[in-house]
């Protein structure tokens, strides 16, 4: 072609830098389900106990948890002072910060593989590129759900029998809210590290690594007490321990909470989470050249 020609047709996308997507996400909603419903349906195929993987999981982990640093390492259940009045077994608390937690990993790093993992598709057929980190959080929102019913089990039991003495109040049903946080956050912080990960592979194998440091510089396997209270401040301001301590508030009827840590929770998760889909949403029109 030469320089004096032009350009017939010019196709160039409508897409401005700030818009999220979400009216197109919404449109293919259908497509989002099915994706979800695949990687739900396929995680356990192949196996020889199927979806009893869902159950066995968050209790051999909970089990481990509870003979390690509960009864060897002699870590404090308690967030508050407060919360040693309510007598919470090693169990339950262990097995609330599991799901939770695992819920939050898995999906940042289902989330962080999106692009490279789905180049192939993404390169040939369109559809929002949205629509598939959202599906692996809602696929993995559907495995918590079990786990989650599997926990409420063992606490109305222990309840009933007498053996767990904790206040179940109607705070319990702001759980979701909690849930719908750990979502928006993982998602956040997944599409930032899947965006760093199309240009710097290296990032991928890091993953595993600095989700396991995030994981004990979060209280899911000891409470709030083992953090000296002078360091309390700084240690709040990562955003996934206002959700644990939260959560175990509300389950247990008691522990610890204070709105400025939650609230700054709750603005670190929507600002990763915008800057995530700003990101992604930039990445997606060149990202299948990179790779």
């Amino acid at each position: 072609m030469n320089g004096n020609d032009k350009w017939m047709y010019c196709i160039e996308s409508r897409k401005g830098k700030l818009e999220l997507g979400f009216r197109s996400l919404w449109q293919y909603r259908g497509l989002v389900y099915l994706f979800a419903r695949r990687d739900f349906t396929s995680r356990y195929r192949q196996t020889f106990l199927g979806p009893l993987w869902m159950f066995l999981n968050p209790l051999l982990t909970t089990v481990v948890f509870t003979v390690v640093f509960g009864n060897m390492a002699k870590f404090p259940t308690m967030d508050s002072v407060a919360s040693e009045n309510i007598a919470v077994p090693a169990f339950l608390f262990y097995m609330i910060g599991n799901i939770l937690w695992g819920y939050f990993a898995n999906t940042v790093k289902d989330v962080s593989k999106t692009l490279t993992a789905n180049v192939r598709i993404m390169g040939k057929v369109y559809y929002p590129r949205l629509a598939s980190p959202v599906a692996s959080a809602f696929s993995n929102q559907m495995t918590m759900a079990v786990r989650l019913s599997l926990f409420a089990c063992f606490l109305v039991g222990g309840v009933v029998c007498g053996r767990v003495s904790v206040r179940i109040t109607w705070t319990v049903l702001l759980l979701p809210l909690l849930i719908l946080q750990l979502m928006l956050l993982s998602l956040g912080v997944g599409l930032i590290i899947s965006v760093l990960t199309v240009k710097y592979r290296d990032v991928g194998f890091m993953v595993d690594f600095c989700l396991q440091l995030w994981l004990y510089m979060t209280p899911v396997v000891y409470g709030l007490r083992l953090v000296p209270e002078k360091w309390i401040g700084l240690y709040m301001l990562n955003p996934v321990a206002p959700v644990m301590t939260t959560a175990r508030c509300l389950c247990f009827g008691g522990g610890y909470f204070h709105i400025v840590p939650a609230l700054w929770s709750w603005a670190a998760t929507l600002l990763l989470f915008l800057a995530g889909v700003l990101l992604f949403n930039r990445a997606e029109k060149n990202f299948v050249d990179v790779i």
